[in-house]
């Protein structure tokens, strides 16, 4: 079951857009699993650390986990869809936001989303989350855990993937020798666009392009 949950659209649906109806429903039918699309999260709301009296937003998902004592059954996905988004701009919301999900429903539990059929290519949000680490400081506060290598996998798509019974193994196999395998050995060969990058990319070379320039700003 996909259900969205978060990014209120007004006031006539603020109210069904939490999540405080997703632990009882989920801990009445054990065997469905239920997808939660933006996991609660809202836009312009900030996301700090767990605060249980909360009304809205990621925390009221992991309340209604853990007070429906449903994290341990596994069958409340959260998905990032818009909310990596909106957090990748704050690392620090970036860190509570992931952060208290990994937590609380599990590293299993959290499946990749980007909504990029609203906002075109999800490239920047991909090279975001493959950069992103929540840092020690919070790791030691929070209880967060560090987004390993292994722990992204799971969020690109292992997750999604236990969840509509896709052998990963098959996928690989398959994907070997496709379409879009086959355009991105030629691109290889012979970029188009190159995304050459112009001007100084070090400190050495902007100290020497300032030399260079006699020392003024251009």
């Amino acid at each position: 079951m996909a259900i969205h949950k978060g990014i209120p659209f007004g006031r006539k649906s603020y109210g069904h857009s939490t999540c405080s109806d997703i632990g009882p429903i989920a801990k009445r039918f054990p065997d469905v699993n239920f997808l939660v699309y933006h996991s609660g999260w809202v836009p312009g709301a900030k996301e700090g650390a767990y605060d249980p009296a909360r009304p809205d937003g990621i925390d009221t998902l992991i309340t209604s986990v853990l007070d429906s004592e449903v994290a341990e059954q596994g069958n409340v996905y959260a998905e990032l869809g818009s909310t990596w988004r909106g957090l990748m701009r704050d690392p620090d919301q970036a860190a509570h936001g992931i952060g208290k999900l990994l937590k609380y429903l599990g590293e299993d539990n959290v499946v990749w989303g980007t909504d990029s059929i609203w906002y075109g290519s999800p490239q920047d949000q991909i090279l975001a989350f493959r950069a992103f680490q929540i840092s020690e400081e919070f790791q030691e506060r929070f209880g967060y855990p560090a987004i390993t290598p292994q722990l992204r996998a799971k969020i690109f798509g292992l997750n999604a993937a236990r969840v509509y019974n896709i052998r990963v193994e098959e996928v690989i196999k398959h994907a070997a020798d496709d379409r879009i395998t086959r355009r991105r050995q030629a691109y290889r060969q012979m970029p188009d666009p190159r995304f050459v990058t112009y001007g100084p990319r070090t400190r050495r070379e902007f100290l020497n392009l300032l030399r260079w320039n006699g020392g003024r700003h251009t």
